[in-house]
């Protein structure tokens, strides 16, 4: 995708994510005026009071998700503004993490984030990094068995930076070993855009795929 649709894209989803959440604020400052008020009325007689203040809470709860979503996909969006940003690699993965949960819950597959200590950083096109590492989560679905667990980790090599998508025994992600699946081969523009390598792991405890970024891009 050219530069200036990619532009486009994040700039509207950006804009129209900080109305939403402008929306859910309001949602959620008169939502919390009608429990005040509902406070206030406790020494008197209230039908349904109870009902009132239960939908209260599943309202506000709802808000507060709600907001988490629009601000998590409006970080996203927002990942399009430049050709390169800076980025801690924790923060990164937590949030492709929460923008992919859904397809993990789907499949039924635990989704989680191995931090790495110390904090890892890189500077590089953040909106290709995320296409790339997303790609590699869906096919690690497809090849994960219901109930089973994919966990998104990095660390520093003396080849660069590696992130890994591994997954639990069981699955069937690498059937030539060293040989990158046919569904990622599409993947190989962005990856040389980056100067990344994509490889396939297998080890007797866990299979999945490895992104190496070069150190040159931190």
């Amino acid at each position: 995708m050219r530069e200036q649709e990619t532009a486009f894209i994040g700039k509207i989803t950006a804009g129209v994510t900080h109305e939403f959440m402008n929306v859910l604020a309001t949602i959620k400052e008169n939502s919390g005026l009608m429990e005040d008020l509902l406070a206030l009325c406790r020494e008197t007689s209230f039908p349904h009071r109870e009902k009132f203040v239960k939908t209260l809470i599943t309202i506000q709860k709802q808000v507060n998700r709600g907001m988490e979503i629009s601000a998590s996909l409006n970080k996203f969006a927002h990942s399009m503004d430049e050709p390169k940003a800076r980025v801690e690699v924790n923060e990164l993965l937590d949030q492709l993490a929460f923008l992919v949960q859904r397809f993990a819950r789907l499949k039924q597959v635990q989704l989680t984030v191995n931090p790495v200590e110390p904090p890892l950083a890189i500077c590089i096109d953040l909106f290709r990094l995320q296409l790339i590492l997303v790609a590699c989560l869906e096919y690690c679905l497809d090849h994960t068995a219901s109930g089973g667990v994919i966990t998104l980790q990095s660390q520093k090599t003396s080849q660069g930076i590696a992130i890994q998508s591994v997954t639990e025994p069981g699955s069937s992600l690498t059937e030539n070993a060293g040989t990158l699946p046919d569904e990622l081969a599409g993947l190989q523009e962005a990856l040389e855009a980056l100067g990344a390598r994509l490889i396939p792991l297998s080890t007797p405890g866990q299979q999945g795929l490895e992104l190496i970024l070069p150190l040159n891009n931190e």
